[in-house]
């Protein structure tokens, strides 16, 4: 087949669902996002590890490469907007970390970050994208020009993203539970440790007796008269391993979205070596997601400001052991200052930029 025959022909492959029966309504879809949404918001461990995956995406700002019309014009129109923009910034990257998936409008002459809950996809018989409808007290139809679909976990021809949180909810959910547990025992002030079985004695005794106990605080010593019989009970909070369970689940929380424990704030079991390599693994997570994120916003602005031949970057996250480390090659390689190595890491300048 010649390369002109390719360039008009279709594709031949169907799609793996029924497109075509959903039409202009367009595809729904396979999970809730609002349930996704409150799982996420009513957790605290997953908010603490998507704070630490957005700082360290967008918080060492961002540049431009390309040809000089272009790379001015963006650069330009970026800092006119630069608070603004880096609102956008950190909201499409914290939506996309929830939903695995994020709208970008192109509308109007900033981009906007569309609900995702309220978005769907219309595709061909094929597997095609021809548009997306947002489903809200109105109809809203967009065309493939209007918006930026970012799928951060695309499989196959699958039009939505696999969420994270998806995989986590049953752990999400245990955790809930555990916490609730826990609460309810600092509501009721602890909980029964011991049975008191009143052997002998008539309803009078009995009430006064229990009216005894309901008025008395934990740690306080009762003197009973009477044939009496004390039962210790088991204690769920170590028999159930809440506390044990509760940090395991942390565990699987923070390996799930790859945030090492001394990002998140623990440092028990860590050594040099092992925090180490932690923070490599995590520091090329973050280049994978800056490249996506780059690439998407790249193509918002190209659409929004109707220029080409420039590419926005969000410039690279590193461990300050990293970043001191490349700064020092720079500098024994003369590709940079000393004054120029400290501003780069936010220090002042030294006078005449020798140490």
């Amino acid at each position: 087949m010649s390369f002109i025959k390719k360039l008009v022909s279709k594709p031949k492959a169907l799609a793996s669902t029924m497109t075509s029966f959903y039409g202009k309504t367009g595809e729904p879809k396979p999970l809730d996002p609002l349930k996704l949404l409150e799982l996420a918001e009513g957790d605290t461990d997953v908010r603490a590890c998507l704070d630490a995956v957005v700082d360290a995406v967008t918080a060492n700002g961002w540049y431009v490469m390309g040809d000089d019309v272009s790379r001015v014009v963006v650069e330009e129109w970026l800092k006119e907007r630069e608070d603004e923009f880096y609102l956008f910034l950190r909201n499409l990257v914290l939506t996309t970390l929830i939903f695995d998936e994020c709208y970008v409008e192109c509308v109007s002459g900033f981009p906007r970050v569309v609900a995702p809950w309220t978005m769907q996809v219309v595709r061909d018989e094929y597997g095609v994208v021809s548009g997306y409808v947002q489903q809200t007290t109105k109809t809203v139809r967009f065309s493939t020009d209007e918006i930026v679909h970012v799928v951060l976990h695309p499989l196959a021809d699958r039009s939505y993203g696999t969420p994270k949180i998806a995989s986590l909810a049953r752990i999400l959910l245990a955790k809930r539970e555990a916490e609730l547990f826990l609460f309810q025992i600092f509501v009721r002030k602890g909980v029964l440790s011991k049975a008191i079985v009143l052997k002998h004695g008539d309803e009078t005794t009995f009430n006064k007796l229990k009216r005894v106990l309901e008025e008395a605080k934990p740690g306080d010593n009762l003197l009973l008269m009477g044939e009496i019989d004390v039962k210790t009970l088991s204690q769920p909070v170590e028999d159930l391993r809440v506390v044990e369970l509760l940090n395991e689940f942390r565990q699987r929380i923070l390996a799930v979205f790859r945030v090492p424990p001394i990002v998140y704030g623990v440092i028990e079991g860590l050594n040099l070596e092992t925090s180490r390599n932690q923070m490599t693994t995590f520091a090329q997570y973050v280049k994978s997601l800056q490249k996506i994120f780059g690439a998407a916003v790249t193509l918002s602005l190209k659409r929004i400001l109707g220029v080409d031949g420039f590419v926005f970057r969000l410039v690279e996250w590193m461990n300050p052991e990293q970043e001191t480390a490349i700064h020092v090659s720079r500098v024994q390689a003369g590709i940079e200052t000393v004054d120029e190595a400290r501003r780069a890491m936010g220090l002042p300048s030294l006078k005449g930029g020798q140490i």
